[in-house]
């Protein structure tokens, strides 16, 4: 939930008699005591058609606080969707709540940047068109300057022209676009498309660390979107020192680590994220060019055969038609396309 929406959908609490052509609202800090509910309101109606499970529980966590009340006491610990709500800004109009920006720290290795999350940008729909979400913007981009932040980065949708071009004035950069795709568990497994018996797949050693990373570094530059979404380019997430790896000596989940070698090389590398008593399974794949699609199919013919009562989900790049076709044949299907968009503060 991070765009603009197009949606022309009409709202219970805005009477028709006050949309005018003048706006003689303002922009104000989000209060969580008054805002929630209609703030709830307000961002299932925009994002609607687009809203996955997660964006439909917040929507019932922000109902469900705003009939209980925030005390002082939840004050103190608030959860990242109340911290990055209250962090942003709302725009009223004639004592009506129609627009919103939420803010989010991305939390990224401190080398990298100190990056912020522009989130939930929804105005509604018969006020749109007025400069609310530019104003709304404006706002939050002087709040992280004020927090020293180097860039803001955000998600919108790939077919959302409206939205990307207010981005693209502010002076936001496409990055790259990225496809969720996501497979039913039991779905069948389809005969392979290339021949993989010369290819050699196997956890990854702790060794080969350096060897995946330059795989990563040739795929998923960090000026074409990083690894992923809030993952830039990082060797933290290839390597980490032994002592912060001894929490994950106790769990009993983690991240498995496949890979696969053509000529003794690590040539590609799939993330398996399948959680404990999950019924989805996440996945994120990098493979070299020079050895597709031979590697990918070997990588997804291997996880589609192993988490056969399992949904797989896998966000990858928009652009890399090799894959998108294996995916296809291998019965995934896409569900949301977005660009990851940036804009650097530096300065």
């Amino acid at each position: 939930m991070t765009s603009l929406s197009t949606t022309a959908n009409n709202h219970p609490n805005i009477p028709p008699t006050s949309v005018g052509n003048t706006l003689t609202g303002h922009v104000r800090p989000v209060n969580l005591r008054t805002d929630l509910a209609p703030l709830a309101d307000l961002i299932e109606l925009v994002f609607a058609p687009t809203m996955d499970d997660n964006g439909r529980a917040a929507i019932r966590d922000m109902r469900s606080l705003s009939k209980i009340g925030i005390g002082s006491l939840f004050l103190g610990r608030l959860n990242e969707l109340a911290h990055g709500i209250s962090m942003g800004f709302v725009w009223e109009e004639e004592g009506h709540l129609v627009g919103n920006v939420s803010l989010y720290p991305a939390h990224w290795p401190s080398d990298v940047g100190n990056a912020w999350i522009i989130a939930n940008v929804a105005v509604h729909p018969k006020y749109q068109r007025r400069g609310i979400a530019h104003r709304l913007l404006e706002h939050s981009l002087l709040v992280i300057r004020q927090r020293k932040g180097t860039e803001a980065i955000l998600q919108v949708d790939y077919d959302n022209n409206r939205a990307i071009s207010i981005y693209d004035r502010m002076g936001f950069i496409r990055e790259r676009a990225f496809t969720t795709w996501g497979r039913p568990s039991l779905a069948s497994i389809p005969p392979p498309l290339n021949q993989t018996d010369q290819l050699y797949i196997t956890r990854r050693r702790p060794s080969e660390w350096q060897a995946e990373y330059k795989v990563a570094q040739v795929v998923r530059p960090n000026e074409q979107g990083g690894i992923g979404w809030l993952k830039p380019l990082h060797k933290s997430y290839f390597h980490k020192p032994w002592w912060q790896q001894i929490p994950q000596w106790f769990a009993t989940g983690g991240i498995e680590r496949l890979i696969v070698r053509a000529d003794n090389q690590l040539v590609g590398t799939m993330w398996i994220d399948s959680g404990i008593a999950s019924l989805r399974t996440r996945m994120m794949m990098m493979t070299h060019p020079d050895h597709q699609p031979q590697a990918t199919e070997a990588l997804l013919g291997n996880v589609v055969r192993r988490f056969t009562n399992s949904a797989l989900i896998l966000e990858h790049p928009y652009d890399d038609t090799v894959t998108t076709e294996l995916l296809s044949h291998y019965r995934f299907r896409p569900n949301r396309t977005v660009w990851h968009m940036r804009l650097p503060l530096l300065g």
